[in-house]
């Protein structure tokens, strides 16, 4: 009896799938997964010594420079404010006027639930306090043009009329706590 026969013979069933499952294994593909490297912000992780022994604080501090300008600007940054409302302790009453011939539903961001303003109708909102915000929608999804404007202290008329132009439309205005009305 060889050897071959030998070791078949002792082990059997038993060997021929442990070498029928390691020939398998063996022509199985290994398969390699990325790990994630987390961004590190040069200008948080090297102190400004550290930089300067190894003669790059210039270049680092102006690449930093870059990186902090990178924030979004705020809304107030984009655009200059629509109206200008003088606040009454801090509060101001905000007057909807629905020049459409179909319903708007407005709402107090954080105050008031959506409610309907039906057409060329108007309501007025008594001391909202600043900054506040309020929305605006037609329930056709149809484009509004928001005409914010101060009427007398205290008090800002908003006229909400139809548009076509996209470039216009509007679907919020924030009056903010310096009375600057900012529309979105």
């Amino acid at each position: 009896m060889n050897k071959a026969e030998s070791i078949t013979k002792n082990f059997g069933p038993f060997g021929v799938i442990f070498g029928s499952l390691l020939v398998g294994i063996s022509a199985i593909p290994l398969s390699s997964q990325a790990i994630p490297v987390p961004n590190v912000n040069a200008c948080l992780s090297l102190s400004p010594e550290a930089l300067a022994n190894q003669g790059r604080a210039n270049i680092a501090r102006e690449n930093c420079t870059v990186v902090a300008q990178a924030a979004p600007p705020l809304p107030e940054e984009l655009q200059p404010p629509s109206a200008t409302v003088v606040l009454v302790n801090g509060t101001v009453n905000v007057t909807l006027v629905n020049q459409t011939y179909t319903d708007i539903t407005y709402q107090v961001v954080g105050d008031t639930e959506p409610r309907p303003l039906s057409g060329r109708d108007d309501v007025t909102l008594r001391t909202l306090r600043a900054p506040v915000t309020l929305t605006f929608q037609r329930p056709d999804r149809g484009l509004l043009l928001v005409s914010p404007q101060a009427s007398e202290a205290g008090s800002l008329e908003v006229t909400l009329t139809e548009t076509t132009d996209l470039d216009v439309d509007k679907s919020a205005m924030t009056i903010q706590e310096t009375g600057e009305v900012f529309l979105n």
